[in-house]
């Protein structure tokens, strides 16, 4: 749970740097790991970790008046679904990821 939010706070610096003019539209942040497959066990240690904290800093207001919402990416441990995750969270305009859990998976994505 220390790394969850440890990691949460590069990305709070991350969408603090970011700045940016006008409404404040939600943040997203992906998290990316194996939720299915034989790491399904990890990939869902690392959403629900994700999901409470982003809950705790959505209650208290969000991150300088943005409320975070988090896209849970599937790689299963798989390379090239990875780089397929990776695609679709450049797509969807997420600004900082957490994951991928396997090395075999972060380093393609």
């Amino acid at each position: 749970m220390k790394r969850v939010a440890c990691t949460l706070v590069g990305v709070a610096i991350a969408l603090a740097v970011s700045g940016g003019t006008g409404a404040k539209a939600d943040a997203m942040i992906a998290v990316n790991g194996p939720i299915t497959g034989p790491y399904a066990v990890f990939g869902d240690q690392m959403k629900r970790g994700a999901e409470f904290e982003v809950a705790e800093i959505n209650a208290k207001g969000g991150l300088l008046g943005q409320q975070i919402k988090v896209l849970v990416g599937d790689d299963a441990c798989d390379p090239k679904q990875a780089v397929s995750v990776a695609n679709k969270d450049v797509g969807e305009g997420v600004k900082a990821v957490i994951g991928h859990y396997c090395s075999g998976s972060s380093i393609p994505a």
